[in-house]
């Protein structure tokens, strides 16, 4: 075989390998962002809903404003309640500080949790990380807070501080329709006040890096057996060099 052919199939095995990794599906990782995500327009609101928690019965909020930070969710009594702020500064009211990115949550005077919830929209491995803190300044809060899986705990805390954050890293496999909830009672002093606390993170749905088509399985394939071929033939005498 003269050095024109050698080269030529050289080229077309490499073209074929070049053809087959240029072909891969990208499958970039999709965040859910918990206070993000947050809207006073519905709720539920895609997959997050805001309501109370009592025992494992979920009550979804009915009564919503826009008078604070990005306006909140609640009862009408006016507790539990979530208020969130995607206003890109802090939102002081009360006796709290409300970093922004964040929600804030706070039970009411009988124990009942303020509660954010998630439904996974797929199945998968989904990333739930993110932080709770207390947003008090006067108390400083003193709240419980939870992370459940379909009402099974994945994460427990109890808060007793200003700004000084909880943090959750959770890695787990979800079926379609699982609920996430991450929800903030009053505390081991059994009273409401003072108990504003900051949730902030997200979920975040894992996949791998690329998903090759059938039509890349094939074109590798491919590209392979040229190479494997021509080494078995050179190998055999069969190839000059």
């Amino acid at each position: 075989m003269n050095s024109f052919k050698r080269c030529a199939l050289r080229a077309s095995s490499v073209a074929l390998l070049a053809a087959a990794m240029g072909t891969c599906l990208p499958m970039n990782a999709l965040a859910d962002d918990i206070a993000g995500s947050f809207s006073i327009a519905s709720n539920p609101n895609g997959a997050w809903s805001y309501g109370s928690l009592s025992g494992s019965t979920f009550t979804p909020f009915t009564v919503s404003s826009p008078a604070v930070g990005s306006g909140f969710w609640t009862t009408s009594s006016g507790f539990p309640v979530v208020v969130g702020n995607n206003t890109g500064a802090t939102v002081f009211y009360s006796t709290w500080a409300g970093p922004t990115d964040t929600l804030i949550l706070h039970p009411d005077n009988t124990g009942i949790a303020s509660d954010v919830r998630w439904k996974a929209p797929s199945a998968g491995m989904y990333s739930i990380g993110g932080l709770f803190e207390g947003v008090d300044y006067q108390g400083p809060t003193t709240t419980d807070v939870h992370i459940l899986l379909n009402g099974s705990s994945l994460f427990s805390d109890n808060i007793s501080s200003y700004l000084v954050p909880s943090k959750f890293t959770i890695l787990k496999s979800l079926s379609s329709g699982d609920t996430i909830d991450f929800a903030v009672g009053y505390g081991v002093d059994g009273n409401y006040f003072f108990d504003s606390t900051g949730l902030s993170g997200s979920i975040t749905k894992e996949n791998s890096s690329a998903v090759p088509e059938p039509s890349t399985l094939f074109l590798l394939g491919s590209g392979l057996a040229a190479i494997s071929l021509r080494r078995k033939r050179k190998s055999a005498g069969l190839i000059s060099t």
